[in-house]
């Protein structure tokens, strides 16, 4: 499909980024969660610079005895110090500098672990491959290097996608696939044009197909665009589609665009339009008008395993009729309501998970909904005046929320708290609402629980400043924590930045985005899961 309008962005390939910004102040209280098409959106966090795209470049030699392919880097710029971005409303920790790569070593055989670092530059990650075998179940199994010294993202990216054979980054200027066994690159695709920047990226891939927000990268001191799609075959890297859309933000304040997808279909919602699309061709799935009531807005979308519309209503004028809101199960082939749910003024204003589901609003609170009839679960008591809630504006759930069995997960921060964002992981239950336990807090430490394991553990990827990243679990029931494995400190320093993990078949892929990249940073690290 031939793009709108013309392409976004006139910088040339290889252009060298402005510094970066100083890091970003810590975030309000409270939430204002996006609003359906017509209603502006809230501004995001001030940007940092991007580099070029970077082909052509000289390759890096790969490690005497290891087999690899070449891929090419650019000459090194000036190192910059920065923060990464703030996430889900809280400071993010500083990273650490970063250590020499592991020798290769005697393989060990089980289950990996992979981190991926979704490095902002596309030519940056993964260059020459070598492979770090491990001599102890806690050291890397093998490795891609960065071979870049700094990489600075604007906004932070989450698509990570999976194949049969590849696990597939979302990069600043494209989309990257490596081989899930050996870490080999498989290919590397730009986004359409020059000079543009990721910026929204769900992590559904049905149909083996990924999407990617972007738009022209921001100067220094501005934000940059967010108004166009692109959507790419992820067996073959090839593009299938890329599409403009309406973004008024008349003060340039980085207004972006949001990405619900679930299945095949993707709502893509600006402040100046809504549409849902087909994530094959881009082609209309159904009309957004037509499947709410006349007296709603066509309402705000979150995808993920389910896809779910939560609507702003009123009955008669602004000034004396009735307002509510209403929560719907969206049939993403058709876009009707498989049910829907009335609740009072701004009680439920955008769904924080989609699965378990998870209603958020600014009136009460955040409770929990029955997926398959709508019925009311648990309303969480005192969440929202004891920790920081703040949902996503992009179109997909938190990150940092994960549903086990019957227990909601949350990784978050303390409010109030006389040393600054205390950072801990929360535990309630989805039927009462009740607060189980919360993990010792820290303004250093980072809770990340996973999602999508396959099994009834509570498993959490947990950061601590310097200190050795681990993989843990949590009892449900009083909320003991036991170490599953402990890795080497360089495991977190070398990546740097906010880390989002994401489970497939038993192998955890951890992105780094928005961040300073310094020095032998991984690209990739392959990380046994159990200690023996």
């Amino acid at each position: 499909m031939s793009t709108n309008g013309p392409l976004p962005g006139t910088g040339p390939y290889g252009q060298q980024p402005p510094p970066p910004q100083q890091p970003p102040m810590p975030p309000q209280q409270g939430h204002q969660p996006p609003q359906g098409y017509g209603y502006p959106q809230r501004p995001p966090a001030a940007p940092q610079g991007q580099p070029g795209y970077g082909y052509p470049q000289q390759p890096t030699a790969t490690p005497p005895g290891q087999p690899g392919y070449a891929y090419p880097q650019q000459p090194v710029p000036p190192q910059y110090q920065t923060s990464p971005q703030p996430g889900y409303g809280y400071p993010q920790q500083y990273p650490g500098a970063p250590v020499p790569s592991a020798r290769p070593r005697k393989k060990k055989t089980g289950l990996i672990v992979l981190l991926v670092v979704a490095l902002v530059v596309l030519g940056g990650a993964g260059g020459a491959a070598w492979y770090v075998l491990a001599n102890s179940a806690t050291e890397p199994l093998w490795s891609v290097p960065t071979n870049a010294d700094w990489s600075l993202s604007e906004r932070e990216v989450d698509g990570t996608w999976f194949t049969d054979k590849a696990v597939v980054q979302t990069l600043s200027d494209g989309v990257k696939a490596y081989d899930r066994n050996t870490g080999k690159r498989l290919w590397a695709t730009p986004l359409p044009g020059a000079g543009n920047q990721a910026c929204v990226a769900p992590s559904v891939s049905d149909g083996g197909i990924g999407v990617v927000a972007y738009g022209a990268s921001g100067a220094a001191g501005s934000h940059g665009k967010c108004d166009h799609v692109a959507a790419y075959d992820l067996n073959s890297g090839k593009e299938l589609w890329h599409q403009g859309f309406k973004v008024k933000d008349e003060f340039n304040s980085g207004t972006k665009l949001a990405v619900a997808r679930t299945g095949e279909t993707l709502v893509i919602t600006t402040d100046k339009e809504q549409v849902a699309l087909k994530a094959a061709d881009g082609t209309k799935a159904w009309d957004v008008k037509k499947v709410v009531p006349s007296d709603c807005n066509t309402g705000t979308y979150t995808g993920g395993k389910n896809l779910v519309r939560t609507t702003s209503c009123i009955k008669g004028d602004a000034f004396t009729g009735k307002p509510w809101t209403e929560a719907s199960l969206v049939d993403p082939a058709t876009g009707r309501a498989e049910w829907t749910k009335r609740f009072g003024e701004d009680e439920a204003d955008i769904a924080i998970s989609t699965s378990p589901l998870v209603i958020s609003g600014e009136a009460k609170g955040v409770f929990a909904l029955d997926e398959k009839t709508g019925e009311r679960r648990g309303r969480f008591q005192g969440m929202t005046d004891k920790y920081y809630v703040l949902p996503e504006e992009d179109g997909s759930p938190m990150q940092q929320v994960a549903g086990v069995g019957n227990i909601l997960l949350m990784g978050t921060a303390k409010q109030g708290s006389a040393k600054g964002e205390a950072r801990t992981l929360v535990a309630y239950d989805l039927d009462s609402g009740k607060e189980l336990w919360n993990a010792p807090a820290s303004n250093t430490i980072e809770y990340i629980p996973l999602k999508g394991t396959g099994s009834n553990r509570l498993l959490v990827y947990i950061t601590d400043g310097a200190n050795k990243p681990k993989l843990v679990q949590f009892n449900p029931k009083d909320g003991a924590m036991t170490t599953v494995v402990e890795y080497p400190e360089e495991v977190h320093t070398h990546m740097g930045g906010s880390e989002r993990p994401f489970w497939h078949n038993g192998v955890l892929y951890v992105s780094s985005v928005g961040a300073s990249v310094q020095g032998d940073s991984y690209a990739l690290v392959a990380l046994p899961t159990t200690a023996s």
